[in-house]
């Protein structure tokens, strides 16, 4: 809202006006006289003629007639009043075009109303002359040449346009201000977001350069332990420990042994069987003093074969018949009749006895352990439970040529234990293999109490 410049008039002797600074090259005197009209002009009776018109008929003119019955300072209000009323158009359309001129520099929603005010202020504005009726009447003339007022309010808004857009640049200045310091606090918060990422970020490539390290050491580990034990990574463990079974299925389609104990000259055992694959089979016979008194069918399913590279390990699976005690009167036949005479007869008699048979399942794992060139396994049934180790004294030249087993076994069966009950026996032998995959023998000390010689076909 604009005071019109008028306003200021109100001290009009004390105060010396700077027109260029104040906006008001115009004086009093100037007005009246650059318009012609005369405030003194008074009809033949000595009233001013103003009162007696109550109009002003004038085309340079602006003017204000106040007429109150009460005072003097309500007919100055009304003078002031009408005069504003007089100039409210004019003073708009100056603002309105004014803010045309200037509308590349003003914001968009500035508009005249930010100028002046259609309820304009005139308390300042001089009151050009008064006149008291004899009826106690009074009157009051406030009047302003066209043009003068016309280039002072011209100048006024021009002081005030120059003023808003001053305000308006440093509001601007201030906003463009806050927005940088915002980006720039911004731009600092992501910097030190980014650094915390990027912080994140080289500690995972240093874990994980490190992990790239420990596998590369890894590997190069295990290039090293497999150039260096390759001769011994390449033997595959024998299908049978001294008596008890490992997790390897043989090679052949079929496999034939014997054991025969050089002290009475006497086969103690024989055993035959079929491989396919993954599967096998065997079945065999046991003799003591000249009778058979054992004998088993085993079938097993290697369900896990060879895996490792370094520390090979294999698993099977399988299910055993079992025949513990073969009824004692068939020792007297046998001794009559010898240990193969009429074997199929005694044998199915034997079978018919309900009491006799058992089975079992049961479990071997093998493991072989390069450091130590052995291979350990571990065979578990209803009837015992057996801790081998085979150990190759040299792989490199001979591979598995040469073996040395070793087999401690926990007896549960008391069927199966030897002559002196013994419910912990260790089993230690020999093994040459003299056709690879074709013909082996084993020098063995079993049962606490004998050596035997046993010999292995493959075919």
């Amino acid at each position: 809202m604009i005071i019109l410049p008028a306003l200021a008039l109100a001290q009009q002797d004390t105060v010396i006006y700077d027109r260029e600074v104040l906006g008001r090259p115009f004086s009093l005197d100037e007005i009246v006289q650059q318009s012609g009209f005369n405030a003194q002009n008074v009809s033949p009776n000595g009233v001013p003629t103003w009162v007696v018109d109550g109009a002003i008929y004038s085309d340079t003119i602006y003017y204000g007639i106040g007429r109150s019955f009460v005072s003097q300072d309500a007919a100055d209000d009304d003078a002031r009043l009408r005069f504003a009323q007089h100039v409210e158009v004019s003073v708009q359309s100056i603002a309105i075009q004014k803010v045309k001129e200037n509308k590349e520099r003003l914001t968009d929603e500035y508009s005249f109303e930010s100028l002046v005010s259609t309820n304009m202020n005139l308390s300042g504005v001089l009151i050009t002359e008064r006149y008291v009726s004899p009826d106690s009447t009074f009157h009051s003339l406030i009047s302003y040449g066209r043009s003068e007022y016309h280039r002072m309010v011209t100048r006024e808004i021009e002081i005030t346009l120059e003023t808003d857009i001053r305000q308006q640049v440093l509001a601007h200045k201030a906003k463009e201000a806050m927005r940088a310091d915002s980006l720039r606090h911004k731009i600092k918060m992501d910097s030190l977001a980014l650094s915390r990422k990027q912080a994140v970020i080289d500690s995972l490539d240093r874990i994980l350069a490190m992990e790239e390290r420990e596998q590369q050491q890894k590997e190069e580990r295990i290039q090293l332990l497999k150039h260096r034990y390759a001769s011994f990574l390449k033997i595959k463990p024998r299908y049978l420990l001294i008596d008890a079974p490992t997790a390897s299925t043989p090679d052949s389609w079929f496999n034939m042994s014997g054991r025969w104990n050089p002290e009475n000259s006497q086969t103690s055992e024989v055993t035959a069987g079929l491989s396919i694959w993954l599967l096998s089979m065997q079945a065999s016979l046991q003799a003591h003093s000249n009778f058979i008194n054992q004998g088993e069918f085993v079938a097993k399913l290697e369900v896990l074969p060879t895996v490792g590279e370094i520390y090979p390990i294999n698993l099977a699976l399988g299910w055993v018949q079992y025949y513990e005690i073969f009824a004692p009167e068939n020792q007297i036949r046998l001794d009559e009749t010898g240990l193969f005479n009429d074997m199929i007869s005694h044998l199915r008699d034997e079978m018919q006895d309900p009491y006799a048979p058992g089975s079992s399942f049961f479990g071997v794992v093998t493991m072989g352990y390069p450091t130590l060139n052995s291979q350990f396994s571990f065979y578990m049934e209803k009837r015992k439970i057996s801790l081998g180790a085979i150990w190759y004294p040299f792989p490199r030249h001979l591979g598995d040529a040469i073996s040395v087993i070793n087999q401690v076994d926990m007896i549960s069966a008391k069927g199966f234990r030897n002559r002196f009950n013994d419910t912990f026996q260790w089993q230690v032998g020999l093994r040459l293999i003299a056709i690879q995959d074709r013909f082996a023998t084993m020098i063995t000390y079993e049962d606490h109490e004998c050596w035997r010689l046993n010999f292995e076909f493959q075919y």
